[in-house]
């Protein structure tokens, strides 16, 4: 059962997408899914055509855990060293990095797999109104955009100070994602306005279009890799080995 998702937003270092990627993907991932509290995690890049309104990030991974506690607490203890090393590709200087907890979850195939594009918002209430925009986004909001063909599934989820890995707040406290199985569907959000509704804070919202960059990776596979994966990820390995990697703080701290 997933407790939590785990939504991470990063960049790479200008011009290092491809070592980026070939660490994330075959290191960073194995790294991480391979840690306690950890069901699966998919990785997707921005989309090309996005809303009016952009945000600066190029790359969404989305883990999911049964254990956001004891997830970020491995995060925290394996950060730079053998168990969960991190490449000078990434990005540092910002980080986005934040559980977010189920509060509302619909799904219109459950026994399909999700196979297609993303759609997020990331939304804040208006001060003193968050009942309010709860009752409105769960009731009436949600459910019509499962309404829309192409759209599988949507989750409002929410932040809680608790237990994070970041000693700061995000700037929205409430995401919601959406699997797409048919990329026009994502003309429901073009107008980057989820509805009408004076509870929602509507300075600070974001929507945004991603694709899939990677297929959904679990635990399982994991611990009982393919030849194919084992041999991608040692030759990432070799590579980040010959290239050298550095400490990532940048004034960006872990919780003790």
């Amino acid at each position: 059962m997933i407790e939590a998702l785990l939504v991470v937003l990063s960049n790479p270092v200008a011009g290092r997408d491809e070592d980026f990627n070939d660490w994330y993907t075959h290191v960073h991932t194995r790294d991480a899914v391979g840690f306690r509290g950890c069901l699966a995690q998919q990785r997707f890049v921005l989309a090309d055509n996005q809303p009016s309104r952009a945000i600066p990030w190029r790359y969404l991974a989305l883990y999911e855990t049964y254990d956001a506690h004891r997830f970020g607490q491995e995060h925290i203890d394996n950060m730079n060293t053998p168990r969960m090393v991190i490449e000078d590709s990434f990005d540092a200087s910002r980080i986005n990095d934040f559980f977010y907890f189920p509060l509302h979850f619909r799904d219109n195939a459950p026994r399909r797999a999700a196979s297609g594009s993303v759609v997020m918002e990331q939304m804040n209430a208006l001060p003193g109104r968050a009942a309010d925009f709860r009752d409105w986004y769960e009731n009436h909001y949600l459910p019509a955009k499962l309404n829309v063909p192409g759209v599988l599934s949507g989750t409002l989820l929410g932040y809680e100070a608790d237990g994070q890995m970041l000693n700061y707040a995000p700037d929205h406290r409430f995401v919601a994602l959406y699997r797409l199985s048919d990329d026009g569907a994502r003309a429901a959000w073009q107008d980057d306005e989820p509805g009408r509704q004076d509870s929602l804070d509507r300075k600070s919202l974001a929507v945004s279009f991603w694709d899939i960059l990677t297929p959904r990776i679990t635990e399982d596979e994991i611990y009982h890799p393919t030849a194919a994966g084992l041999a991608a990820e040692e030759a990432a390995r070799a590579r980040i080995a010959r290239q050298g990697t550095r400490v990532v703080n940048d004034g960006h701290v872990l919780r003790d």
